[in-house]
């Protein structure tokens, strides 16, 4: 209801009392930040790019475990159909030299990019050997992957839950028989000269000694760089 006065001298100058309450005015609406508090950074360097997060992210979704495990099968699905299409050279002894420049070549990447930098290089070596394949090239992605399987034991692994999955024991050893096995070694072979590479990365000083104690061990050439090692995975070297 609205009533109306008028002041002393009746003219217009009236004054009006609104007898409605005022309808508050909506506040602003703040817009969905699309943000959720996880940053990303991507280093491009010496031919290796990195991908990883710049803070603390929530955990994996349900199911991680089981993509884990369905990425390796079917990494194990495509190295055993791509070395089986080639004719792989008759079987070959297990080369020392090249397992121990497998180890050092972990040591290199490990320091300059970190366990992401490593799981890089071991997906380019294997697809490296998928498209020619050799066994000297197959010891050395196997050393580096034993190696890589030794060193995080004891490592802070939060935000790596891919990298761990991907470095699982099971899941490198997978890796190398299926592609010894593809070029046509039995499979009790395969296991020896597994076990072999095994050892080899156990006796390795862990990878927080002195590099030079690594290089004695593993064999990184002098003024090697991780630049080198990743022209060379997938060049000639073996």
């Amino acid at each position: 209801m609205e009533t109306t006065g008028r002041g002393n001298d009746g003219e217009g100058g009236a004054s009006v009392a609104t007898g409605v309450g005022m309808m508050p005015e909506p506040s602003p609406v703040k817009p969905a930040s699309s943000n959720n508090g996880c940053g990303v950074a991507i280093l491009i360097g010496l031919g290796l790019v990195v991908i990883g997060s710049t803070s603390k992210c929530s955990s994996s979704p349900v199911g991680g475990n089981s993509n884990a495990a369905a990425d390796a099968s079917l990494q194990k699905e495509n190295i055993t159909t791509a070395i089986t299409a080639q004719t792989p050279p008759p079987v070959e002894p297990l080369s020392r030299p090249s397992v121990r420049r497998g180890i050092a070549h972990m040591r290199l990447a490990n320091e300059a990019e970190g366990l992401s930098g490593a799981m890089i290089y071991s997906e380019n070596c294997y697809d490296a050997l998928s498209r020619h394949f050799s066994w000297a090239k197959l010891d050395m992605c196997g050393a580096f992957d034993m190696q890589a399987v030794q060193s995080i034991g004891d490592a802070d692994l939060t935000g790596l839950d891919k990298e761990a999955a991907y470095f699982q024991s099971e899941t490198a050893a997978g890796r190398f028989l299926a592609a010894a096995t593809a070029a046509g070694e039995e499979a009790g072979d395969a296991d020896t000269r597994l076990s072999r590479l095994q050892a080899e990365a156990a006796r390795i000083a862990p990878l927080s000694t002195s590099r030079d104690q690594g290089e004695t061990a593993g064999g990184v050439a002098s003024g090697e760089t991780l630049d080198t090692i990743l022209a060379n995975v997938d060049g000639s070297e073996e």
